[in-house]
């Protein structure tokens, strides 16, 4: 007579669906899940969404963490050794992750977080499910009109390539608020000093995304230090970017993103034909706001929007500086 788990493995056959109902059926008596990890390299946003993840489990689990440490066709190997004897879940985190994941597991469930631009490599696929890196184009533009309530010309810089479907839809979120986007696309870092040189008379705060082609550290300096020298607010992603000289970020948490995956492995279990291939919006973004800098621009933000604020950085000078790369582009 086969076992409850031994059932469960026979039924993984059947497909993704099947396997998440069995795993919920693990779950439910009391029998430790099988749960892989796999990570993209060793970096602190991916380790504390892993933390996260673990904090955020029901017990029992059985939990076995693998690191590509950056090599894509290591992860493939990795994950051709989980489909030959599969956990009941794989958590991928970081794009490596994601796309071994993709390429090579087909009948187990994955989830993936912390992965830029998921649509552009196809992802998520018929067994995966996934969390966002970027909050929606309508989360965003509401927090910056808390900021700026004022401000009704919004510039932006993007790749068309990494974020274009992100600005169509934000063009037609601004339409509906009442405010204009105005967008310029680049196609390389060599395009941004003339393009910013462009925005600025056009614009009354400028809004930066998780582009990799516009965000790098190489061009950080350039983007801080043009919109202050034009006393010109930037909104962005990033509390490091805040806390060296960006007004406002609108900030996703590697630790909130975990927690929010182990809920999908807790409670959406419950509804896999609805959790199949779906993309989530990151829960609970922080609004991050550089009192500084507010005064600098002489600003004044609304006493609700500050008390709102989950970090706030002030300090000597305009700006508030601290090389921390800690929270830009996985």
């Amino acid at each position: 007579m086969q076992t409850h788990r031994g059932f469960c493995h026979m039924m993984r056959l059947l497909g993704p669906i099947l396997t998440l109902s069995c795993l919920l059926s693990l779950w439910d008596t009391a029998h430790a899940a099988e749960i892989a990890v796999l990570k993209s390299a060793d970096l602190p946003y991916y380790e504390r969404a892993i933390a996260g993840f673990k904090a955020g489990l029901p017990v029992p689990a059985t939990i076995k963490e693998y690191n590509l440490r950056g090599q894509l066709e290591q992860g493939r190997d990795i994950a051709k050794s989980l489909r030959a004897s599969p956990p009941d879940l794989v958590l991928a985190v970081g794009l490596k992750a994601a796309i071994a994941a993709k390429l090579e597991i087909f009948d187990t469930p994955v989830i993936f977080c912390m992965v830029l631009n998921p649509e552009g490599h196809g992802l998520p696929t018929a067994n995966m499910t996934g969390i966002a890196v970027r909050t929606s184009p309508a989360t965003q533009l509401t927090a910056i009109r808390s900021v700026l309530p004022d401000r009704r010309r919004i510039g932006l810089l993007y790749d068309e390539a990494q974020s274009g479907d992100f600005v169509r839809q934000a063009h037609r979120v601004a339409k509906q608020m009442g405010v204009e986007l105005v967008p310029m696309a680049v196609r390389s870092q060599e395009d941004l000093a003339p393009a910013v040189r462009l925005l600025r008379s056009k614009i009354d705060v400028l809004w930066l995304l998780q582009d990799q082609t516009v965000v790098s550290e190489s061009s950080i300096p350039f983007l801080l230090e043009s919109t202050i020298d034009a006393k010109l607010p930037l909104f962005t992603f990033s509390s490091t970017l805040v806390q060296q000289g960006a007004l406002g970020a609108l900030v996703v948490d590697p630790w909130t993103v975990g927690q929010q995956a182990a809920r999908m492995v807790r409670t959406d279990i419950h509804h896999p034909v609805k959790q199949a291939g779906l993309l989530h919006e990151p829960e609970r973004p922080q609004l991050a706001l550089n009192l500084n800098t507010a005064d600098y621009l002489e600003l004044t933000l609304a006493p609700d929007v500050i008390r709102l604020a989950g970090q706030i950085f002030s300090g000597a000078g305009p700006v508030a500086r601290r090389s921390d790369a800690s929270d830009l582009i996985p």
